[in-house]
């Protein structure tokens, strides 16, 4: 009887023990500064566990230009997008999704019915280098990302998978002569001339098929698209926000969907559906892909535009906002990080 009370009493420790929220135990820490290149651009109120700095997860999507915050309760799950690319984070999970590819994170905390997530974890999430400064207490983020910190589960595979560049560069870049990598390791990552995104779903299917007429659905879009010239420009915008304030890929959306053609919300997202077409083979409707150097260290899919007869491309640009771009792919910074063209309408 002794026994068997005994074996109890350790069975309700070992369910107290692993009942007990992680978050538990946490360090308040002051308020901080959060510089992006070097710039003060907002506060932010992080906490330390073990030791480590944490930040609100939905404070930092936004102070980086990820506006559309989506929370789903049943899974625990925030979906986050700057309108070029989705991530997904679980909370307690120690994987996460920016785009089609897989990283390994420390998992976000609840604290205070708040999602908080180590600096390491935002640095992946959101393709940035965040740390924080003791000299004078702030958040930095060095955007686009040019190192990486190793996490838990790492290979160089995984990293340049997650960079759009291989293994063999990114060990050049580093001087490295074996693959061995350690957890807290910080990586250089490979010139950005060297990490170029591809088509990130090989799907091969038109969307919708033109009806046959004088006036063709490509035609349509582009009369509404310039109906929205002189828009302005926003981050992470809603279609709710139209047609006063778009991103690139809520443009886009917008202008085929106002004609009866469906496609995804993302420029990414865009970029995975249709078919190729070569550059010598453009045709108004016709969406055009490019990397954006200034955002993102990794040459993944970064904005998107209509192309319109003439070699001219209408979009919304962090810039301008609604506007043409004339003989686009001789412009000399548009042709520079030009990446491939879809044709979503046959």
């Amino acid at each position: 009887m002794l026994k068997i009370s005994r074996l109890l009493l350790l069975l309700i420790i070992t369910l107290s023990i692993t009942a007990t929220p992680v978050t538990a135990f946490y360090e308040n820490v002051p308020e901080a500064g959060i510089a992006i290149n070097g710039k003060m651009v907002d506060g932010i109120k992080p906490i330390r566990i073990n030791g480590k700095y944490y930040i609100p997860f939905t404070t930092v999507s936004k102070i980086l230009g990820y506006n559309f915050i989506q929370f789903e309760r049943n899974t625990s799950t925030f979906e986050v997008t700057d309108g070029s690319t989705v991530v997904r984070m679980t909370m307690g999970g120690s994987r996460a999704r920016r785009g089609d590819e897989y990283m390994n994170i420390d998992p976000a905390r609840w604290v205070n019915n708040t999602a908080y997530v180590s600096l390491d974890a935002a640095s992946s999430l959101f393709n940035s280098f965040i740390y924080f400064k003791q000299e004078n207490g702030s958040i930095q983020v060095e955007k686009p990302a040019s190192r990486y910190r190793v996490q838990a589960g790492d290979t160089l595979w995984l990293i340049a998978q997650a960079h759009h560049t291989t293994v063999q560069r990114l060990m050049a870049a580093n001087g490295l002569t074996s693959s061995q990598i350690f957890v807290g390791q910080v990586l250089r990552l490979p010139p950005r001339e060297h990490t170029k995104e591809m088509e990130p779903i090989k799907e091969k299917r038109p969307v919708e098929r033109a009806p046959q007429g004088s006036t063709t659905i490509q035609t349509e879009v582009i009369n509404v698209a310039r109906t929205a010239i002189g828009a302005g420009y926003k981050f992470g915008a809603t279609l709710a926000e139209a047609p006063r304030l778009f991103d690139c890929s809520s443009y886009t959306q917008w202008a085929f969907g106002q004609r009866g053609v469906t496609i995804p919300r993302t420029s990414r997202e865009q970029a995975g559906i249709g078919v190729s077409v070569a550059t010598n083979s453009l045709r108004q409707g016709d969406l055009l892909f490019f990397q954006s150097p200034t955002l993102y260290s990794d040459g993944r899919v970064g904005h998107v535009g209509i192309y319109m007869d003439g070699g001219h491309m209408i979009h919304a640009s962090s810039s301008n906002g609604v506007h043409i771009t004339y003989n686009v792919l001789n412009n000399s910074y548009w042709g520079r990080n030009y990446l491939f063209a879809k044709r979503i309408i046959q």
